[in-house]
């Protein structure tokens, strides 16, 4: 076995945060962020909305997944959604990221979502067990952080604009101590609306 077929890469499939959106939600993360909780920031060049994570995978395999990507891709139309809001996520006593709703009255996401969970089984990605929740994650709580959830509660109801959904992307995550590293590997064109 050669060294690139046992070489094992972090890929997950996602859809990017348009420009209008990511710059109207930049002041409203700098203002959380100055409420000094303890919080890992994502990145705002890293914002998206992951429509499939696919987790390790033999680097072997990410051209054949590259190009299934684009096949499914060119079948679903392009659409947009809206970012409204911010919240804890999961909701409940515990929850674990400071996330942006997604309104997606197309439900273009969720029929990715779908489309990829389907055919991506023939590489041995296991689809996972937890139903699909679009939502923009915007940073990672470390411990309780009532004075956050207090701060949130300002930009409950928000517009953050709307943003298009126009390809599919194939990214490589590698997990270093100071947070993810993010390299798209493909862009998977959605079908043009008629």
């Amino acid at each position: 076995m050669n060294a690139l077929a046992a070489e094992a890469v972090r890929l997950f499939m996602a859809v990017d945060l348009g420009d209008e959106a990511r710059a109207k939600l930049l002041p409203a993360v700098e203002r959380l962020r100055r409420t000094d909780c303890n919080v890992r920031w994502v990145e705002p060049k890293n914002w998206h909305l992951t429509v499939k994570f696919c987790g390790d995978v033999p680097a072997a395999q990410v051209p054949e997944i590259a190009a299934a990507l684009k096949r499914e891709s060119a079948k679903i139309a392009a659409f947009a959604f809206g970012v409204r809001g911010l919240f804890p996520f999961p909701p409940g006593k515990a929850p674990r990221i400071v996330a942006a709703h997604i309104f997606d009255e197309a439900r273009g996401l969720a029929r990715i979502n779908q489309t990829l969970e389907t055919r991506m089984q023939v590489f041995g990605i296991r689809p996972e067990r937890r139903g699909f929740k679009a939502h923009l994650t915007l940073g990672r709580v470390q411990g309780p952080q009532d004075r956050l959830w207090s701060a949130l509660k300002k930009f409950e109801h928000e517009d953050f604009g709307a943003s298009p959904a126009t390809e599919v992307l194939l990214i490589r995550s590698v997990l270093l101590p100071q947070g993810a590293q993010y390299t798209v590997l493909e862009h998977a064109p959605l079908k043009s609306p008629v």
